[in-house]
C-alpha cells in the first residue's frame, strides 16, 4: 500500500500545523502551572480571613479605640476558621475547657506586629459571670450578655449546631472578647459602642463559622443596645 505524504496534500498540511501548535501551547501552560510557574496565580483571600471579617464601620471602630490613624495601614493576623474548627474539636474531645481564649483575629498598628492593637478571642464556657456591684464593665441586652467598657468588648451567645458533639448537635456557650491594648485612645460611651461592635461583627461570623442555627440569637444588623439597668460603671 502506498503511503501518503503531507507534501501531496498541502492543504492538510496547513490545517494540521496550528492545531499542534495548540496543543503544544496547552501542554507547555500546564506544565508550567505544575512546576509553580506564573501560569497558576495564587488564590485570593477567602471569606473567613482577618482582611475580610469585620465590615468598614467595625474597621473604623478599631481605629478609634487604638488610636490608628487612616494614614497608618492595620496589619492582621489569625486564622478564624481554625479558631471554629478548634472550639468544636475540643468540645467533642471531651475537653471544653481547653477551649479558652482562642485566637481569632490580632490587629496591628502598621508594620508593629508585637502587641496586637485590638485582638479578638473565643472562649467555650459554662455559665455567663456574674457581675459585681463595683464591675468596671457596663452590661447590655444582646445575646445572653454583652458588657464593655473603654478597653473591652464580650459577649455571651448560644449556640446551638450540629458541628458539635460529633455531628449529633448541641448547644454551647461561647464567650467572645475584644481587648484594646495597651491602653484605649478613646472613652466614654463612644469607645463603649466601638467595643461593642467589634465583638458582635466578630461573632456574627464565629456563628456562621459554627454553623449555629438562628444566628445564635444574634441581631442581623448592629445597633448600639439597651444598658441593663443598675451595673457597671455608669450606675
Amino acid at each position: 500500500m502506498e503511503k501518503t505524504s503531507l507534501a501531496r496534500f498541502p492543504r492538510l498540511k496547513l490545517q494540521i500545523a496550528p492545531v499542534l501548535t495548540a496543543a503544544f501551547l496547552a501542554i507547555s501552560a500546564c506544565q508550567a502551572g505544575g512546576e509553580g510557574g506564573e501560569a497558576s496565580p495564587s488564590p485570593s483571600p477567602g471569606k473567613w480571613s482577618c482582611d475580610k471579617i469585620l465590615g468598614v464601620q467595625a474597621e473604623q471602630a478599631v481605629r478609634r479605640v487604638s488610636g490608628i490613624p487612616d494614614s497608618i495601614k492595620i496589619s492582621r493576623s489569625g486564622d478564624p476558621k481554625d479558631a471554629a474548627d478548634e472550639l468544636v474539636a475540643n468540645y467533642d474531645a471531651g475537653t471544653p475547657d481547653s477551649a479558652d481564649r482562642l485566637d481569632f483575629c490580632r490587629f496591628y498598628r502598621g508594620s508593629e506586629v508585637v502587641i496586637p492593637a485590638v485582638e479578638v478571642r473565643f472562649s467555650l464556657t459554662r455559665k455567663v459571670e456574674a457581675l459585681s456591684k463595683n464591675s468596671i464593665v457596663d452590661e447590655y441586652r444582646m445575646g445572653r450578655s454583652a458588657r464593655a467598657n473603654d478597653r473591652l468588648g464580650i459577649l455571651y451567645f448560644e449556640c446551638t449546631s450540629d458541628r458539635f458533639y460529633l455531628g449529633g448537635g448541641a448547644t454551647v456557650l461561647v464567650r467572645g472578647e475584644s481587648r484594646v491594648n495597651p491602653e484605649p485612645a478613646a472613652s466614654g460611651v463612644t469607645a463603649r459602642e466601638d467595643n461593642l461592635r467589634i465583638i458582635y461583627e466578630s461573632s456574627r461570623a464565629f456563628s456562621d463559622l459554627l454553623d449555629c442555627k438562628s444566628n445564635a440569637g444574634l441581631p442581623a444588623s448592629f445597633t448600639m443596645p439597651p444598658e441593663v439597668q443598675g451595673s457597671g460603671t455608669s450606675s
